[in-house]
């Protein structure tokens, strides 16, 4: 089996969750991100922020994550932004035209510490 390089790293300030996710997201790794968003989730930040800078890859089944996330902060009434990656991975979420629904911005800070 192919371990594939993808790293999550989670980190908090005033009540903003910020995951930085880096590496490949594809099947063989998105059951860890999965696992990381259930986690963070269970504490209800009101805030959580999806870091896509460092992410080299992103497929479907990462897609779906990201989207399931976003519906189940919704729900909460929590708020959920990613940072855009590079260009090859900001293309997939254009290409599925979920530019549009998903909340991007391009800088986390802002929403820190507000």
């Amino acid at each position: 089996e192919r371990v594939t390089d993808f790293e999550v790293s989670v980190s908090e300030t005033d009540g903003v969750v910020s995951m930085s996710l880096a590496g490949e997201l594809d099947l063989a790794t998105a059951g860890r991100l999965e696992s990381e968003l259930r986690r963070v989730e269970g504490g209800g930040p009101p805030v959580l922020i999806i870091d896509l800078r460092q992410l080299r890859f992103i497929d479907s089944t990462g897609l779906r994550l990201i989207i399931g996330a976003d519906a189940r902060a919704r729900e909460g009434g929590r708020r959920m932004a990613i940072v855009p990656g590079p260009e090859s991975v900001h293309k997939v979420f254009e290409l599925a035209l979920l530019d549009k629904r998903l909340e991007f911005i391009e800088d986390p800070s802002t929403l820190e510490g507000t």
